[in-house]
């Protein structure tokens, strides 16, 4: 499986030690733009973004432009080429916390795949132990990121199955 990716995600799976759940990915795109933005946090001192650089020369981000990003869409530079990117280059699924950037990745006939769900993916394929998602569950939004309760419990329940 293909995918584009986009900052945010990237980030969260930093924060929380779960960067490992992109091996579900044969390729994964990365626009300039969003490197762009990890290098900005980097120098604001976040040093997980140090963990972009090593997945690059891994190999296991590949650095390419998707075409001009379209301004119409009204997401930001990263989301709007991530968008472009995935697009261009015909990947399975577009990697994005953007609840915008979702809607218009639906709406172009992509795959948008957040955060909790790529860890869920890992929890039905036993990847992760049901422990370990709901530790990375809470490591998430520990880390700032916005779960409703509802959907939090749904993730949950949908890990037990």
């Amino acid at each position: 499986m293909r995918a584009a990716i986009d900052a945010s995600p990237l980030i969260y799976l930093m924060k929380i030690g779960q960067l490992g759940v992109l091996d579900q990915y044969q390729e994964i795109l990365v626009p300039p733009e969003v490197i762009s933005e990890i290098e900005r946090g980097l120098a604001s001192g976040h040093p997980e973004a140090l963990e972009v650089r090593g997945l690059i020369e891994k190999g296991r981000l590949r650095i390419r432009k998707g075409g001009r990003p379209r301004t119409e869409w009204n997401l930001d530079r990263g989301e709007a080429a991530v968008l472009a990117l995935a697009r261009r280059a015909n990947v399975d699924e577009v990697v994005t916390d953007d609840r915008a950037a979702m809607s218009v990745a639906k709406y172009l006939g992509l795959r948008p795949v957040s955060v909790p769900f790529l860890l869920l993916r890992e929890r039905r394929a036993g990847r992760l132990s049901q422990e370990n998602f709901e530790a990375a569950l809470r490591r998430l939004l520990g880390v700032g990121y916005y779960l409703s309760p509802e959907l939090h419990n749904r993730l949950v329940a949908a890990g037990r199955r």
